[in-house]
């Protein structure tokens, strides 16, 4: 029985560097989405959060973002705040778009809402 052929392990080499490039690239992209995700529950959960503007509730995300490190392109334009029967409810939805290899992009779409607290 042989092993495997010189053309096998190069594919291999090669599949690994592509499934590392993609963590690598993407792997941030993620982390920082359980960030973003946390940082609005913190802020959903204060008392009084639902009274709040969505301008006010903007400024105490961004300035957790800006304690945080964030800043990979989100605005206050990708937050809004509804009214629904069971009270407001916040609610982020982004994508990213990073340069995968050469012409090739990998995009992301991340979403989340919170109940905002009375």
């Amino acid at each position: 029985m042989q092993g495997a052929g010189a053309v096998t392990v190069l594919a291999l080499i090669f599949l690994a560097l592509l499934v590392g490039t993609f963590v690598i690239k993407m792997g941030t992209q993620y982390t920082q989405f359980l960030t973003v995700r946390s940082i609005m529950q913190d802020v959903a959960t204060q008392t009084g959060a639902a009274d709040k503007s969505e301008r006010e509730l903007w400024r105490e995300i961004d300035r957790r973002f800006q304690i945080n490190s964030v800043y990979d392109g989100i605005e206050e334009g990708d937050f809004s705040v509804t009214e629904n029967g069971d009270g407001r409810r916040l609610h982020l939805e982004y994508e990213v778009r990073r340069e995968f290899l050469g012409n090739v992009d990998v995009v992301a779409r991340f979403s989340n809402s919170e109940t905002l607290a009375p």
